[in-house]
């Protein structure tokens, strides 16, 4: 796929790299880098740019799933007909200055090195749109060999849902960052947790703490409430060691957002035996 596939080039492959990159900084509370990561996303993934009218034939292949083959047939012949309307020139400046960028801002080379788990499907899209637009690029064989795995593969039931989109960045971009993250952590994180996630990547400083704050509060007050109504002398003793070291939690510490999520999954639990 070498002829007609440059992974530095690679739109789709790109935006994956950028948001797992965002993903992986979010979960270690690295959120100034997190930060950094949306905001590049939102910068070339909106607009009129000619990178995001690619960017959106990605998507358009990529999330489309569950469909027919007759469907899943001209969803490919509109995206080969609408790759033909992008500006060749434009699209390669734009490529090489997010990639110069990416170089200064995250290191040379160390976004595109990030794996990603389905470079293939992102390889083969980007392969067709080189050819659809510049005929010869690909063998006419291989071309219709990576046609055909498109097909199959937007005629496969999807496993997942996606999150709600925001609407402070383009809605594209956030729509496939949410269905990225909730595929990879939906099953390992309660929702609150999500939410806090998404939080942290997107408010600043002071709501951050604002939010811990009130959840510590709030699991203050859930604890006061089974300690009071707790017959087992035991789990009153445990109640009271948890509340002692939750009230001497500093929700300004660079450490707090880490412990928010055990703060939520606690809070989870103890609002679901009130019920």
């Amino acid at each position: 796929m070498s002829k007609g596939h440059n992974k530095k080039r690679n739109v789709g492959l790109i935006y994956e790299q950028v948001v797992r990159q965002a993903t992986i900084a979010t979960t270690e509370n690295r959120a100034n880098d997190a930060k950094a990561y949306v905001r590049f996303i939102a910068k070339y993934f909106s607009g009129e740019s000619e990178l995001l009218k690619e960017f959106k034939l990605f998507n358009a292949i990529l999330e489309t799933s569950g469909v027919s083959e007759k469907v899943a047939d001209r969803v490919l012949e509109l995206a080969r007909e609408t790759t033909k309307s992008i500006d060749v020139e434009a699209l390669r400046k734009e490529k090489s200055t997010l990639i110069n960028e990416a170089n200064r801002l995250f290191g040379k080379g160390n976004l595109f090195a990030t794996p990603v788990e389905n470079f293939r499907a992102l390889a083969t899209v980007q392969s067709l749109l080189n050819e659809w637009r510049n005929p010869g690029t690909l063998s006419a064989s291989s071309t219709a060999k990576y046609e055909n795995q498109l097909v199959q593969f937007m005629m496969i039931q999807p496993e997942s849902q996606a999150l709600e989109c925001m609407s402070e960045i383009n809605e594209t971009s956030l729509s496939m960052f949410h269905k990225r993250f909730d595929s990879t952590y939906g099953d390992k994180l309660i929702a609150s947790q999500k939410g806090f996630l998404n939080d942290l990547t997107f408010l600043d400083k002071d709501q951050i703490t604002q939010i811990i704050f009130d959840t510590k509060e709030r699991v203050l007050q859930l604890l006061v409430d089974h300690h009071t109504s707790e017959s087992n002398l035991l789990l009153k003793e445990k109640y009271e060691v948890v509340r002692k070291n939750i009230e001497t939690m500093d929700h300004n510490d660079h450490s707090a957002p880490s412990r928010q999520l055990t703060l939520l999954q606690l809070m989870a639990e103890l609002e679901d035996e009130n019920e």
